[in-house]
């Protein structure tokens, strides 16, 4: 082929036809010049056909990483709820008359009211925290849904922030307070003269072997007292605040789904 192009333009040059030449020239080089944009758009069109696979990639990823956090966020939303309950019920029973049941079945039920903080854990995202780690975000062409992406992972750092201020709550004031003033033996001991709503021993043998200790017992003026039921109280106010960022973040959840699925749709 290029020894064909040569013949031509020796020939044209052996007859003197300059002009011919000239337009002769021209047109290869346009012909080059579209050769080059034809491999370019291609190429263009390659990248791009292997940038749409990685983001398919990514948002099915994203899909089932969000469908498995939104289950374990649910569960913990449960837990804060199910505790809410029953110190609101614990509650109610401290404001009747003193020693109206008897002191260990108090006791046994602190463990519900405190020990069993639930724990949020950094639930983790693999897929996004990937996509922002390697700096691969702009791989989503959504604008819509990477915004939603960081407002979800802002979410999902408060919640962290409020579970690990609590688990600090229950190892700078809670502890102290059991040690000193209770029978600590009797919180995981299964007797009890209440029928709780939601029972605070877990089916565990290594709980429910544990003997109520019956040499001490907790003192029926600290049970009853004022700074026992405002330690619930408090411990309200701070379920009632990590319920209102747990619903938050599920709600950030819900609105992210229809995103990743219509980005989706128009990658297929």
């Amino acid at each position: 082929m290029l020894r064909f192009f040569r013949q031509i333009r020796q020939r044209l040059l052996t007859d003197n036809k300059f002009s011919k030449y000239l337009l002769y020239a021209i047109g290869e080089i346009l012909l080059v010049v579209i050769g080059i944009l034809i491999a370019l758009e291609v190429n263009n069109w390659n990248e791009d056909k292997n940038r749409r696979k990685e983001e398919i990639k990514y948002l099915t990823a994203l899909r089932t990483d969000f469908e498995t956090a939104e289950t374990s966020f649910r569960m913990v939303m449960s837990g804060v709820q199910e505790q809410l309950e029953h110190n609101e019920q614990l509650l109610t029973i401290l404001s009747g008359p003193v020693g109206s049941i008897p002191n260990d079945s108090i006791t046994g039920m602190l463990r519900k009211s405190f020990i069993d903080f639930p724990f949020f854990g950094a639930h983790q995202v693999t897929a996004y925290d990937d996509l922002v780690n390697s700096g691969n975000l702009a791989i989503l062409r959504s604008e819509q849904l990477r915004r939603a992406l960081s407002e979800f992972d802002a979410g999902r750092v408060m919640a962290k922030g409020f579970a690990d201020q609590a688990a600090a709550q229950w190892a700078r004031q809670v502890t102290e307070f059991f040690v000193r003033e209770l029978n600590v033996s009797s919180i995981y001991g299964r007797e009890s003269a209440v029928n709780w709503k939601h029972p605070g021993t877990p089916n565990f043998p290594a709980y429910s072997s544990t003997p109520i200790n019956r040499r001490f017992s907790s003192d029926q003026e600290v049970l009853w007292g004022r700074e026992l039921a405002n330690r619930i109280a408090i411990k309200n106010i701070s379920l009632q605040d990590t319920a209102i960022i747990l619903d938050s973040v599920l709600q950030s959840i819900l609105q992210i789904y229809p995103l990743i699925d219509a980005s989706l749709e128009s990658s297929q």
